[in-house]
């Protein structure tokens, strides 16, 4: 058994796993510290990211649960 795949297909699944279950703090993560392009609302209201955004994070995280599971089957021998 290779530790090394293993350990990819673990990493793989765990990291797809936060992209799908919270999408929204992988945006935020990505855009601290940019200023936003309308200033318009109210003081302390942060503005919606868009539903477009969150779906692509969450597809690149199903991605990376596929990728994982492909990973871990490999090096338990099963593929």
């Amino acid at each position: 058994m290779d530790y090394r795949t293993l350990l990819a297909g673990v990493l793989g699944v765990g990291l797809g796993a936060v992209l799908i279950a919270a999408p929204e703090v992988v945006v935020r993560a990505h855009t601290v510290g940019r200023v936003p392009g309308d200033r318009g609302g109210e003081y302390g209201t942060d503005g919606e990211s868009n539903s477009g955004i969150r779906r692509l994070v969450r597809g690149v995280g199903a991605a990376l649960v596929l990728a994982g599971l492909y990973f871990g089957a490999v090096a338990v021998g099963a593929v």
